[in-house]
This record gives structure tokens, sequence and C-alpha cells, in this order.
């Protein structure tokens, strides 16, 4: 019976210790989002040059999306600075030559290439030999300056290329669509061609259909299988967007049984605000109306002025203020360079296990990384005017290699909208529902998943509401400010009693001085 009570004090010690070594293992709520993911795939991703000022400026971005949104971890690398052995654990390299000039890859990189057992992908010019003796390639160099490329249904016509490698003969598999020359229809070569774990394209760049075409290169040459969808995302919307107008969509997408996605900027102060509540209530009526929420990121204006720590508990905030509210965001929009900036990345983008990459505006990075953040979901983003310079064959649009969010920019006015949304219903593209693939974003108060098609928060599923309450213009706004100006008021009240109240003692002291001394005069 003694040792009773020294078993039960062990027995509750052990308990603690176990409870502390698993929350020293188990990772904070905010980063399993990011973290529990599949075994992404490592893709090494060599270049030569950026290609500033020339037609393939902005290639190399490209292909990081097109990589991100086959779910892969991407180390960036320019190829002076490789290393003998860097290759060991990537299971994929890409080689983008931009360069003619031939010195820059040293000699420890040709030679492990040709030891590399995983996929190689050459882009560019000048493919190594032993990809050229492989695959069987023939090349000559183009005289003609513009090309048209044909992809499936697709087709741009007059895409100036410079100076093209042309395929003359390969014995290996076509793929990416096929080249015909402007000044010779005659003259035709497949966009790339590919063997086993060897592909090669002898061009890329962002802005035209060959973006699409190495997307469906590396689509076949990595090998996946699984079936890609198309989104349509609306982006560039405010607090101070019109509102009105934002519900005046939703309701023509939901009319029109047009599945879509809104990515809107967060707010970070002032949430109980009436304009804050007004967003919210709009919000909430889009989720009614089918749409899906996205958490855009928010507008980085300086890398120096702003709290580098204060990202965190901001974001943290206002998910948490969504949820307070039934809202249920499912992802984040962002620009490529937050996947690669280890700030960014953990406390902005750690919350969400799904999002959509636009290209990039204007790099701001805090601590930049040269291996990206992977994500179970990443959309490739794809603005719907850059798909309509596009000629087009069939009636129904087939889907894109890789999950694809066709973007839009926030509508002015009614006019614009009602006529862009009839070209859409018109396009004959079938726009998949966001909500039916599975999303997490986790917060340290909340949890918000979606189940196949259900918007789920903390276990619950999120009732959704088509009532939207009005909100006063004038309530908060005005009481804070004469709550201002009455302590303001009150102060100065309080500054001119004490000024009085010392002037009449004042002048009572000398009133009295003076009493006395004329009283003495008057007695002699």
């Amino acid at each position: 019976m003694n040792g009773c009570p020294d078993n039960r004090l062990r027995a509750v010690v052990k308990l603690l210790m176990v409870l502390i070594l698993l929350a020293g293992i188990l990772p904070s709520p905010n980063v399993r989002a990011a973290e529990a993911l599949p075994s992404a795939p490592k893709v090494l991703l060599v270049y030569d040059s950026l290609a500033k000022g020339t037609a393939l400026e902005g290639n190399i971005e490209t292909m990081q999306r097109v990589l991100a949104s086959f779910g892969a971890m991407v180390r960036l690398l320019p190829v002076e600075q490789y290393k003998t052995g860097t290759m060991q654990g990537y299971a994929y390299v890409i080689g983008v030559r931009n360069s003619s000039d031939p010195t820059m890859a040293p000699p420890e990189y040709e030679r492990e290439l040709q030891q590399f057992s995983g996929g190689y992908l050459h882009i560019g010019l000048s493919p190594p030999s032993f990809v050229q003796a492989k695959l069987g390639l023939q090349l000559a160099s183009a005289e003609s300056q513009t090309w048209t490329l044909a992809l499936g249904q697709l087709t741009q016509n007059a895409i100036r290329v410079g100076k093209l490698p042309i395929i003359v003969q390969h014995s290996g598999t076509a793929s990416g669509g096929q080249w015909t020359s402007t000044a010779n229809p005659n003259w035709i070569s497949p966009y790339a061609v590919r063997s086993d774990r060897l592909a090669y394209a002898s061009y890329m760049a962002g802005g035209n259909l060959s973006e699409t075409a190495i997307a469906q290169v590396v689509r076949e040459w990595m090998g996946v299988t699984s079936e890609s969808r198309t989104y349509l995302l609306f982006k560039e919307v405010y607090p101070f967007s019109d509102l009105r107008l934002l519900e005046r969509l939703a309701d023509q997408c939901y009319s029109a049984g047009i599945p879509f996605i809104v990515s809107v900027r967060p707010v970070f102060h002032n949430l109980d605000y009436p304009a804050m509540v007004r967003y919210l209530e709009t919000l909430k009526y889009v989720q009614f109306r089918n749409g899906s929420i996205l958490v855009n990121a928010p507008v980085v204006a300086s890398t120096i002025s702003q709290d580098t720590q204060s990202l965190k508990p901001l974001m943290n905030a206002f998910l948490n203020r969504l949820a307070e509210y039934g809202i249920a965001p499912l992802g984040m929009g962002a620009e490529l360079y937050w996947a690669y900036d280890q700030v960014y990345a953990k406390d902005g983008m750690g919350f969400f296990d799904s999002v959509v990459l636009f290209p990039n505006r204007q790099l701001m990075h805090r601590a930049q990384l040269d291996t990206s953040q992977p994500f179970a979901s990443a959309l490739y983003s794809l603005p719907l005017s850059q798909l309509e310079e596009y000629d087009r064959t069939g009636k129904v649009m087939q889907p894109f290699p890789t999950d694809t969010a066709l973007t839009l920019d926030m509508y002015e006015s009614e006019t614009e909208l009602l006529t862009s949304l009839q070209k859409l219903v018109r396009s004959w593209i079938t726009f998949a529902e966001y909500k039916e693939m599975p999303h997490a974003v986790r917060t340290e108060l909340n949890t918000i998943v979606s189940d196949k098609g259900a918007l789920v928060l903390n276990g619950v599923t999120v009732g959704l509401d088509d009532k939207l309450m009005e909100v006063s213009d004038e309530y908060a706004y005005v009481q804070e400010r004469e709550a201002a100006f009455a302590r303001l008021f009150n102060f100065q009240n309080t500054v001119f009693i004490a000024i009085i109240l010392f002037t009449l003692a004042v002048f009572g002291v000398f009133f009295l001085i003076g009493y006395r001394l004329y009283k003495r005069k008057y007695y002699k």
C-alpha cells in the first residue's frame, strides 16, 4: 500500500514525458499543410543563362512553374556553380541551354551527366553528344525566324523563335506537337523527341504555346498518368473592390453552371471594422454560390521596412477570422518566388497544402532559397487572354497537360462581366470544381478541408448561407471619430480649467498682497 503513491507519481511523470516528446516530434499546425506530402520527385534544374533581354527571357521561370504543377521539389542551379556529386539524390535533371557559349559548363557536369541513371531532359542549343547519339538526333539550323506550333487542338502562328535547331531526323518518339515553317510549309519538325529516360526540346519560352508544349513533354517524360483538370480563377480582388459586382459575378457563374475560384487579398488590421464585415459577407455569398476561396499573397511593398516575423501571426489571424465567419479558404495564390523564399514559404504558405503559382512580377525576396517548397496541389496559371490568341479545332476543349487555372482579373463593370462570361460559355471549356479535390488549411485554431465537394471546418460541414447582412456605413467609423474627439475635448477642458484655476489663484494672491500694502499706506 505504501508504494501506490510512488507508482502513481512515476506513471504521471512517464505520461508527461511522453506528451513532451510528442510535442517536440509533431510539427506545428501551420507547417503540417506544407510538409505532410507524398514523396515529391526531386528535380535538378540547371541553366547557363537567364536570357535577359532576349525572346527567351522568362523560360527558366516557366519551367519552374511547370515542374511545381507536377508536385516536384526543384533545385535551381547555374551550371557554372555545379560541383561534383550534385546530381546524387535527384531523380531528374533538366538542362536549359540559352547561350551559345560552350565553355560555361564545368567538365564534371558533362561527365556526371553521361553516368546519371535518372531522367535527363535537354532544352535549347547544343544537346550533349550522348543525348544526340541515343536519340538519333540530326539537327539543322533553320533559316526561318517565325514558325507555327501545333499541339492537339491548339495552334499558334508566327512565333518568332530566332535560330531554331530543327530536328531533321530522330529515332525516338515525337512529343509536344510539331513545328511548321512559316516561310516553307513543307519544313516540319517535331517539337521534342524522347526515348525512355532521355528527352530533347530545341525551344521553350513563356507567353506562347511552347509553355503548354513543354508541359506535355515533361508529363510524358516523368510518366505522369493522373487526369489533369482546368479551373477558372478570378484574381486581384481587394476589400475595396466593387463588392456588389463580385456578388453579381457569383450569381452569373452560378446561373451558367461554371464553378470558379476567387483569390482574395488578406486584411491584417481592423478585422472588426464595417468594411471588413462587408468583405466577409461578400466572400460568404461567393462561397454560397459555389465559388471556392483562395487567400492571395499580401502585397510586398518592401523587403527592408516590414517585420519579417509578423507575417505568420498576421496570416494566422486572418485565416481564423475567415473560419470564425464560416468562410473556408482552400489554398493560396502567390507569385512563384514565394515558393523559393524561406520566410514566405514557411510563414506565409505554410498553412496550405494547395497553391496557385502566378508568374513573377517583381522579385521581393527576404531569404531566397535555391530549392522550392513542393505542394500537394500547385495549379499552373495561364491568362485566359493568352489562350484566346491560339487557333482551336473541335468544340469541347481538351484538358491541358497539367492542372491549370485560367486566370482573369476582377472586372471593372457589369458590361465587361457579362460580355466575358458569354465568351466563357461559348468557349466549351469544361471547368472543374476546385473543392472536389482534397485540400487542407491548418492554423493554430482551425482545420479546414474539402471532402468530395463539401467544406469541413474542424470536423463539421460548413453551412452555406445566401443572406447578406446589411452593414451600416456610419457604424464604428463615426463612433471612433466621436470617441476620439470626445477624449480630445475632455483633455482640453481639463487643461483649460487647470489654467483658469491657477490664474485665479495667482490673481487672488496678488490681490491679497496689494490689499495689505494699500491698508498699511492708508494707516500711515
